[in-house]
C-alpha cells in the first residue's frame, strides 16, 4: 500500500511519515520547499516537489498526475493550505475520498471562527463572549482590556499571496483600533473576551459522523509566550465534560477524518472553546508516542477497514526541541508578572529538561530507526541558536559595504553638478516613500522630488495611521496615490533613495543601471540607520517610531545638500572665509 503525505515542511507531515513508515507502508512525501526535514527520512519512498498553493488548479493537476502514477490508498493534507486545495474537489471524487475529508459545509464551519462559535453556542458548549466586527464604522468602544481579536479565517489571499493572520491579544484602545484598521479591509474580525489559562486539545478520529478514537493533551509551553503552538505538552486523562462537548461539536458536523478541538481551561477548571483545527495538528507526536496513532487510523478509515477500539493511552510528555529552545530563552527574558504571557518558573523549566532521563519524555521526530531526521532536527536546533551570531556578523558586513557605497556616492555627486531631481523608493509607495518625499519637498524647494514603489497595484491611498502621523508633521498625504516605479522615474534622477535592502535588491534586478546613484535614506540620519522598516503591518507605536526615522533622515539629507550649497558659494567668492562642510548625517544649526 502506498501513501502520499503532503506539506513535508510541517511537523504533522514528519510525524505522519514516520508513523506510516514504521508500520511498513510505502510513503511518498511532498513539499513546496526543495529541502525539508521529511526529505531526510529513511521512510520517504519518493521525495516530490509540491506546487505552491497560490494556484489551486496547478496543485490539483499535479496531485492527479501523482495519483495516476502511484494509486495512493491515503493522501494526508498536513496543513490548511493543502486542505483548502483538496476542498475544491467534488465531494464524491475518488481523489478527495482518499484524503478522508468531511463535507465542504463542515470544513467551512470549522475554518470560520465565527461560525464555529455560533454552532458551539447553539449546542451549549462554553464559549467566550464575542462580537463580530465587519467594518470600521461599527467597532465601538471596549469597557475592559485585554480583548482578543480573531480574523474569522486564518488563511487569506492578500495581494495575490496566501497570508496567515494570527490571533492578536490587545491591551488598550490604541492597539485595538490599529489592528482593526489593518484587518477589517480584508476580513471580518471576532472581538472576544480574553480567557486566561492553559490550552487543552481534544483530538479525534471520526468515520462518517461517528467517533472512532479520542486523545487529550495539555499545553505546557506555548511559543510565542503571548499564546501560540505548543513546544512542550503532555497527555492527560480526558476531562469528561470537555470531551463530551468536543465530540458533540464534531458529531453535529457529521465529521469524517481527523480534527482537534481547542479549549482554554482557566484556574477554576472551567473550559472555553477556542477553535476547531480540521486537520492533523502540530503536536501530533504526543498522541502517537502515547499510543493513539492517528495517521494509522486515517489509513484504516480510508481503506474501509475495521479500526481498532479506543486505545488506553499512556501519560507522556513530548517536546519540539527546536521551538522549545526559543521558548526557554523567551521565558528567561520575560516579565513573570505579566498576566498576558504564558511564563513558567525559570528554575523548574530548566529542571524539566532532565525529564527524558525518567523515560516519560520524548522529542518530536526523534527516532533511532530514522537517524536522518534525528540528526537533521538536532542540526537545525543548533543552527537556530548560532544564527543570531551569524546574522550579526553578516549584518555588520553588509552595513559596512552600504556605508562605504553611500560615502563614495556622496563624494561623487558634487562633481556631477546641481542635484535637480531626487526619487524616493519603497515597496508599496503608500507609507515611507511618500512621507519622505513630502518632507523633502518642504525642505528642498529647489529640487524636483518624486516617490514610487515596486507594488504592481497603483492608485492606492496611504493608510490612516500614516495620514495621521504625517498630519502631526505638518504634511498632508490625503491626495497621494501610489505609483509603480519605472525607468521614466529614474532616468534623469541625480539621486535615488531607497528605504531598505529589499528595495535595493528589487532596484538592482529591475534597473541595474541606476544602482550606482542609489543609497539608503537612513544613512543620512544621525546616527545612521541601516534600514527603515516597512510600517504597513506594524502597530501604532512602531509606525510612529519609523515615521520619526524618516523625518530625521530627510533632515540629514537636507543638511547635507545645504552644506554642498554653502561650499559652492564659497568656491565662487574667494574673499569669504572657508567654512567646514557638514558630514553626511550631522545636524545643521
Amino acid at each position: 500500500m502506498t501513501v502520499l503525505v503532503l506539506d513535508g515542511h510541517s511537523r504533522a507531515a514528519v510525524e505522519s511519515l514516520q508513523s506510516l513508515g514504521r508500520a511498513g507502508y510505502e510513503v511518498d512525501v511532498a513539499s513546496e520547499t526543495p529541502d525539508c526535514l521529511a526529505f531526510h527520512s529513511r521512510y520517504a519512498a519518493r521525495k516530490l516537489r509540491q506546487p505552491a498553493q497560490d494556484s489551486t488548479d496547478s496543485f490539483l493537476a499535479w496531485l492527479r498526475q501523482q495519483e495516476q502514477k502511484r494509486g495512493y490508498e491515503l493522501i494526508v493534507p498536513a496543513t490548511e493550505a493543502s486542505l483548502l486545495g483538496l476542498r475544491q474537489l467534488e465531494e464524491q471524487e475518488p481523489l478527495r475520498r482518499k484524503a478522508v475529508l468531511p463535507a465542504n459545509e463542515s470544513i467551512d464551519i470549522a475554518l470560520d471562527k465565527e461560525k464555529t462559535w455560533a454552532l458551539a453556542r447553539q449546542l451549549g458548549v462554553p464559549v467566550p463572549a464575542s462580537r463580530l466586527l465587519t467594518s470600521l464604522a461599527e467597532i465601538g468602544q471596549v469597557d475592559r482590556y485585554p480583548v482578543v481579536l480573531k480574523p474569522v479565517r486564518s488563511k487569506l489571499i492578500i495581494d495575490g499571496q496566501l497570508r496567515t493572520l494570527s490571533v492578536a491579544v490587545v491591551r488598550n484602545e490604541l492597539q485595538r483600533q490599529e489592528q482593526l484598521r489593518t484587518w477589517l479591509p480584508v476580513t471580518q474580525v471576532m472581538q472576544q473576551q480574553y480567557v486566561s489559562g492553559q490550552g487543552v486539545g481534544a483530538e479525534f478520529l471520526f468515520n462518517r459522523g461517528h467517533k472512532v478514537w479520542h486523545f487529550v493533551h495539555q499545553r505546557i509551553h506555548e511559543y510565542p509566550l503571548s499564546g501560540g503552538a505548543s513546544s512542550y505538552r503532555r497527555a492527560i486523562p480526558p476531562p469528561a465534560a470537555l470531551l463530551a462537548d468536543a465530540e458533540k461539536l464534531l458529531t453535529a458536523l457529521h465529521w469524517h477524518g481527523v480534527a482537534m478541538v481547542e479549549f482554554k481551561m482557566d484556574a477554576a477548571g472551567q473550559y472555553w472553546l477556542m477553535e476547531i483545527n480540521p486537520r492533523l495538528w502540530g503536536s501530533l507526536a504526543v498522541s502517537i508516542d502515547a499510543g493513539v496513532d492517528f495517521p494509522l487510523g486515517l489509513l484504516q478509515v480510508a481503506r474501509g477497514e475495521h479500526t481498532l477500539p479506543q486505545p488506553d493511552y499512556k501519560m507522556r510528555y513530548t517536546r519540539d526541541i527546536r521551538t522549545d529552545l526559543e521558548w526557554l530563552k523567551a521565558n528567561l527574558r520575560a516579565d513573570p508578572q505579566d498576566p498576558l504571557l504564558h511564563t513558567r518558573s525559570r528554575s523548574f523549566s530548566l529542571l524539566e529538561l532532565l525529564r527524558p532521563l525518567t523515560g516519560q519524555e520524548s522529542w518530536d521526530h526523534f527516532d533511532w530507526r530514522d537517524l536522518g531526521v534525528t540528526a537533521s532536527a538536532l542540526r537545525l536546533a543548533v543552527t537556530d541558536q548560532l544564527r543570531p551570531v551569524f546574522r550579526k556578523v553578516k549584518n555588520w558586513n553588509t552595513q559596512r559595504r552600504l556605508l562605504a557605497h553611500h560615502r563614495a556616492l556622496l563624494r561623487r555627486l558634487p562633481a556631477a553638478g546641481p542635484l535637480h531631481k531626487i526619487v524616493f523608493l519603497c515597496y508599496g509607495n503608500i507609507c515611507r516613500s511618500p512621507l519622505a518625499a513630502a518632507l523633502a519637498e518642504k525642505q528642498l524647494s529647489a529640487t524636483q522630488i518624486q516617490s514610487a514603489g515596486f507594488h504592481d497595484a497603483t492608485g492606492r491611498r496611504s493608510p490612516e495611521k500614516i495620514l495621521r502621523i504625517a498630519t502631526s508633521f505638518g504634511i498632508d498625504l490625503s491626495n497621494h496615490r501610489s505609483t509603480r516605479c519605472s525607468i521614466e522615474h529614474l532616468r534623469d534622477a541625480g539621486l535615488v533613495i531607497a528605504m531598505d535592502r529589499e528595495n535595493l535588491a528589487r532596484l538592482k534586478r529591475e534597473f541595474p543601471e541606476c544602482i550606482s546613484r542609489t543609497t539608503l535614506l537612513g544613512l543620512f540620519a544621525d546616527p545612521p540607520i541601516p534600514e527603515i522598516a516597512d510600517p504597513y503591518l506594524a502597530d501604532e507605536p512602531a509606525t510612529e517610531a519609523i515615521c520619526h526615522q524618516v523625518r530625521s533622515s530627510v533632515r540629514g539629507l537636507a543638511n547635507w545638500l545645504s552644506s554642498l550649497q554653502r561650499v559652492d558659494c564659497l568656491d565662487k567668492d574667494p574673499a569669504s572665509p572657508p567654512q567646514p562642510a557638514l558630514k553626511p548625517g550631522t545636524k545643521g544649526n
